[in-house]
């Protein structure tokens, strides 16, 4: 809904193409420079002199560029996620910089001067507009909030900017159920209190399946490649010396041992350095499988916990009574969700701040729409108790765990 979905597709293709030949280009042409080096014994006047040495020095400043590049624009795509799944939670349609900044540890300076970068790059339908407000002089109003509201007295239809007011125009009547499509989640003003308490595919993002799969392949071929690079590097270093060994394998075609050793060195440097390119990548893979893991498993839990919101402290309970001897603070977990969530790996929970307690906030159903004290409608409800604006009377029970 807040992403430019295609083009931000477009760039994860362009990052891993990126990331790949920059890992190519800096190890090929590191090679090449330590070949001179090696080969010349040292002898800078000759390396400098030749001629695919200045060439080389290009080739790998492109490459840590393209490297570099690629990373910073997943860093970016990665927060353009997060900022789009906290305004999909947000109920009334406005987002204050204030918010944002409680559950990302940042300054509002810094979490606004990040919207502004991200909002032409990679995000969509929504603005930022000054208000009259001392607090905060600039806030996010979010386009695509609508509430379609019906009534139960004439049956007509209305669409309301603000979240629910509670009064139909046509025959005056406060007698309304209304209802807000938040990306993949609806908000419901209803009596209804049933709800299902187990879904964890609701948590997770829809090609989590397939990543997984991807990710396996990708770290098998991995493994494959260094396998093999391996054992060509260990028989070429073994035999390095061994003068019958190779002329035995190349049988005539050596004519000078001393020339073919030379070349010899050479591809022994280039897949030492193909095995190091390969030894950085497998952990990355292998780091995201465990992140997929362990998001699946942060789903199953959402799943089974009652309420609509989990606070840090809540969750780390449910932690150490299944893990007595772990040893993972709150706020470690908590960076782990935020993680998974960036990644694009977790959907239907926000982080958010109620109360001053940081905690994430799962599928809601708001299930009282009128105060019992003084039957006033219920209006902007975005937390479990909520307080009647015209009686003051605190409401428990407000919002319930939808999935």
């Amino acid at each position: 809904m807040y992403l430019k979905s295609e083009w931000i597709q477009f760039l994860k293709v362009k990052n891993i193409i990126l990331l790949i030949l920059g890992i190519a280009f800096t190890a090929g042409s590191f090679s090449a420079m330590t070949q001179l080096i090696v080969g010349y014994s040292g002898n800078w006047s000759m390396i400098v002199r030749a001629g695919r040495f200045l060439g080389s020095i290009i080739i790998f400043h492109i490459g840590v560029l393209m490297i570099a590049y690629s990373r910073i624009s997943r860093k970016l795509i990665n927060d353009a996620v997060f900022f789009s799944g906290c305004f999909e939670g947000d109920l009334n349609g406005y987002v204050d910089f204030a918010e944002l900044a409680e559950i990302t540890g940042k300054t509002p300076a810094q979490i606004q001067s990040r919207i502004r970068l991200l909002r032409p790059l990679y995000m969509q339908n929504f603005r930022i507009i000054k208000t009259k407000n001392y607090r905060y002089p600039e806030i996010i109003e979010l386009f695509s909030k609508t509430v379609t509201c019906s009534c139960r007295n004439c049956g007509g239809w209305m669409q309301k900017r603000v979240y629910f007011e509670g009064r139909c125009p046509y025959c005056g009547s406060s007698d309304l159920t209304a209802q807000v499509v938040s990306g993949q989640r609806v908000y419901f003003i209803n009596d209804n209190v049933n709800r299902k308490p187990n879904a964890p595919f609701y948590y997770e993002a829809s090609p989590l399946q397939s990543k997984r799969i991807s990710y396996a392949v990708i770290f098998g071929i991995e493994l494959f490649f260094f396998l093999i690079f391996l054992i060509v590097f260990l028989t070429m270093v073994n035999n390095y010396d061994n003068e019958p060994y190779f002329r035995g394998m190349f049988r005539s075609s050596i004519t000078s041992y001393d020339l073919f050793r030379s070349g010899l060195l050479n591809v022994i440097i280039f897949f030492a350095f193909a095995l190091a390119a390969i030894v950085l990548t497998v952990p990355i893979t292998f780091s995201r499988i465990m992140n997929l893991e362990a998001a699946q498993g942060y789903a199953r839990e959402f799943a089974q916990w009652p309420k609509p919101f989990l606070s840090l402290q809540e969750y780390d309970r449910m932690q150490k009574a299944r893990y007595p001897f772990s040893s993972i603070t709150p706020e470690t977990r908590y960076k782990h969700i935020v993680k998974a969530i960036k990644e694009g790996y977790l959907r239907g929970c926000t982080p958010e701040k109620h109360g001053g307690v940081l905690c994430i906030a799962l599928a809601k159903q708001i299930v009282k729409d009128r105060c019992p004290g003084c039957g006033a409608p219920i209006v902007g409800a975005v937390t479990e108790n909520y307080s009647c604006r015209y009686c003051g009377r605190i409401i428990t029970g407000v919002i319930r765990k939808q999935q």
